[in-house]
């Protein structure tokens, strides 16, 4: 649940006045946070799963265990998932970019390539919204499963005299790596000279290989599996003569691809977890031969926990709505100072308890757990920033202005808060040594969150507070009512960095590196600008 504590100390209060403004303020900020509280809770818990139709564009050679999976699902959920269409990586790669460009609304949800460079490109053109890892297969060199043919690489395939074989089509990925791997070899021309046929796809240039209409053809190890799998009682109909790459390198990535405009995104993205996860899908890909890429533990509804930082609420909140509901999954974000996020996962013995993914006001306060969590990636930074009633006639100019105690000062507590720590460590080094004390005595109210003391400073309780850049700017109207006086060079202090970590502990790890990559979209890095942050990376 999300919750902001009510913890706050008044320190000096000027009038029966200003414990007034002080307590609406506060009042103010409990209520639009619980509000927000309630818009995050996604729809995902009230869709009927069998109500959903997901429509499937895939690769021939992944077809038979991605058709049982879906058997499986339909099964158990109720639900219409269909493969509408099977052929090569490339053909089915041109299929939806034109019904993209033509605006078809009922072509392909999801696309299942076994190249993953095609998924890539779509996924550039905009086409693909979200791709995840499935599984890997190599390219052999197959011929009939009673041939005495002695073929051990490419050169003796492409050079024998008299050899009738086969590659698949160049819109296929098979076809796709058996010419790069000729190409390397210096055999390319040979390959394309001497071939007999070029096969639509792998399932059809295998048959050819069952039939005897070809001595030998460049197709995956696991469609081999698949066919002498089909083969039941009657006996194995294709072995492998040799790798098509002598050095084994060349390997084909599966993936699967939701299309941008799939038309029920929730739908697709849990069929999509459904495939990937170990749990359902990777005994059907086994059964093939595929060396199967786990995805996260399968839940059809997972929940997902994340810790942030208070100054990220209103530039996170719609971005985390907006991607639960397109994920059709339950994220249950936490927005409090630092100081209390990091004292809640310390004090955490349950790990089914621990957030998910922590978002912090600054490095100090994820240092602090980092051993909770996997590698940081250090998205944004913020400045710390005087804020200060624009009507107010006399100014301050600089820190060292406050010292006159004609002025209502607000801080931010220094154990609750990362922008309290940062505000004292900022407070106690060159150019304001020992200013820090004097200031935190005098203050009218030492409180837990930055928009708190925007509250404050809105409703007339303070005349300066020290907040964050994005306190302010979040709040259009109380933007109008300060003025920010800038501490830049100050000191190191004064920038506050952002870094996002993953808990090692959690089961949903591909989801949240998703959420990251909707986070650093440059619709989503143009939010954070609007609200004062800095990305990492902008000039």
């Amino acid at each position: 649940m999300i919750f902001l504590s009510g913890s706050q100390r008044i320190r000096r209060l000027g009038s029966v006045s200003n414990l007034v403004y002080f307590v609406l303020g506060s009042l103010c900020v409990v209520v639009v946070l619980g509000i927000l509280t309630l818009r995050l809770r996604p729809n995902a818990v009230r869709g009927k799963v069998g109500q959903e139709s997901v429509r499937i564009y895939c690769a021939a050679g992944v077809a038979k265990p991605v058709q049982r999976l879906i058997d499986e699902y339909n099964r158990e959920f109720g639900t219409t998932v269909e493969l509408v269409r099977t052929g090569g990586s490339g053909e089915l790669a041109g299929q939806i970019r034109t019904e993209f460009e033509a605006g078809i609304e009922r072509g392909a949800d999801l696309y299942i390539t076994a190249d993953d460079f095609l998924l890539e490109k779509a996924h550039r053109e905009g086409i693909v919204a979200e791709r995840m890892p499935l599984a890997e297969q190599t390219a052999v060199i197959a011929v009939a499963a009673d041939s005495t043919l002695p073929i051990g690489n490419m050169a003796e395939l492409v050079e024998r005299s008299g050899l009738r074989f086969g590659v698949a089509s160049n819109r296929a990925a098979i076809g796709k790596i058996a010419r790069k791997i000729a190409k390397r070899e210096g055999l390319l021309e040979a390959l394309e000279s001497r071939k007999t046929t070029d096969s639509e796809n792998v399932m059809t240039l295998a048959q050819s290989l069952v039939t005897g209409s070809l001595q030998a053809g460049i197709i995956w190890d696991t469609t081999v599996s698949q066919i002498n799998l089909a083969s039941g009682n009657d006996g194995l109909k294709l072995k492998i003569a040799a790798y098509a790459d002598k050095e084994n390198q060349w390997r084909s990535n599966i993936a699967i691809g939701v299309l941008e405009r799939c038309s029920s995104p929730a739908a697709g993205l849990r069929f999509a977890r459904y495939l990937t996860a170990p749990e359902t899908g990777q005994e059907a890909f086994e059964d093939f031969g595929f060396k199967f890429i786990p995805g996260d533990h399968w839940e059809e509804i997972p929940e997902i926990h994340v810790y942030c930082g208070s100054m990220f609420t209103p530039v996170l909140e719609p971005t985390l709505r907006e991607f639960a509901n397109r994920e059709g999954i339950n994220i249950y974000p936490r927005w409090e100072g630092c100081g209390k996020l990091v004292a809640s996962m310390k004090a955490t013995e349950d790990p089914g308890l621990f957030p998910d993914a922590y978002l912090a006001c600054d490095k100090m306060f994820l240092d602090e757990v980092r051993d909770y969590f996997r590698v940081p990636i250090v998205l944004t930074n913020n400045r710390i920033v005087m804020a200060v009633r624009r009507e107010l006639k006399n100014r301050p100019s600089t820190p060292t202005d406050l010292l006159n105690g004609q002025l209502r000062i607000g801080l931010c507590d220094p154990v609750q808060s990362a922008l309290g720590k940062l505000t004292q460590m900022l407070l106690t080094t060159s150019p304001y040594e020992g200013l820090y004390p004097k200031l935190h005595q005098s203050a009218a109210v030492v409180v837990d969150v930055g928009p708190t003391l925007i509250s404050q400073l809105a409703a007339g309780g303070l005349d300066v507070a020290f907040v964050y850049r994005s306190n302010v700017m979040a709040d259009p109207a109380s933007k109008e009512k300060l003025v920010l006086v800038e501490l830049d060079g100050a000191s190191q202090y004064s920038i506050a960095t952002q870094p996002w970590a993953i808990a090692k502990s959690t089961r949903h790890p591909n989801v949240l590196n998703r959420l990251f990559l909707r986070i650093n979209r440059e619709d989503i890095r143009h939010r954070f600008r609007d609200f004062g942050f800095k990305w990492v990376d902008t000039p």
